[in-house]
């Protein structure tokens, strides 16, 4: 009789491992594939910011150069987009949507804990680039020979105030991008901890 019972609690443990084992691959898929998810997203806003540095580097430039900008200006502008284009892609190449469906959990914790560092780092860099530029473009259109050159005062130091109005939203359009990649860092790393 002992046996009998023996016999059935040890099949009755070896079926609960059994289930417990089959849940923890179907939770562990899950988790990745809500990763995965995640990581898409976070790399959909590297593409929209690639796309509007490729539209500076082609429209952008073309429209400057007919609107009279100075050539130091064009250029550094181009300078400052492929170097944008170029950070941008090293921050993200290193965290492959791929990875996370095959890396340990760990490794990928500590990839969005890097990538969301180099977030934080990127903006900084980002407001100095964005500062320079602002100021090469009004200091072109208050003192240099533009299409502004000929208006009054009044009327660059209004396009200058556009400008800075504009560069404004542009500000807030991209700290809301960059709230939204460290918020989905923050979810990666505290599924992973979880």
């Amino acid at each position: 009789m002992e046996t009998n019972e023996l016999q059935d609690m040890r099949e009755q443990m070896a079926l609960l491992k059994e289930t417990l084992r089959k849940e923890q691959i179907v939770n562990d898929r899950l988790l990745r594939e809500a990763m995965r998810s995640k990581v898409k997203s976070i790399h959909r806003r590297a593409w929209v910011t690639a796309a509007c540095a490729l539209y500076v580097l082609t429209f952008g430039v073309w429209a400057f150069h007919q609107c009279g900008f100075s050539w130091w200006l064009i250029g550094g502008v181009v300078l400052i987009m492929i170097y944008c284009m170029i950070v941008t892609y090293r921050i993200h190449h290193r965290m492959a949507t791929k990875n996370v469906l095959t890396d340990d959990l760990r490794t990928v914790a500590l990839a969005a804990k890097r990538l969301k560092q180099d977030y934080i780092d990127w903006l900084w860099q980002g407001i100095v680039l964005s500062i320079v530029m602002v100021l090469g473009f009004a200091i072109d259109i208050l003192f240099g020979h533009t299409i502004y050159s000929d208006s009054s005062l009044t009327a660059r130091i209004a396009v200058v105030a556009v400008l800075l109005v504009s560069c404004s939203i542009g500000f807030v359009i991209g700290y809301g991008m960059h709230r939204r990649v460290l918020n989905l860092c923050d979810d990666i790393i505290r599924q992973v901890d979880e």
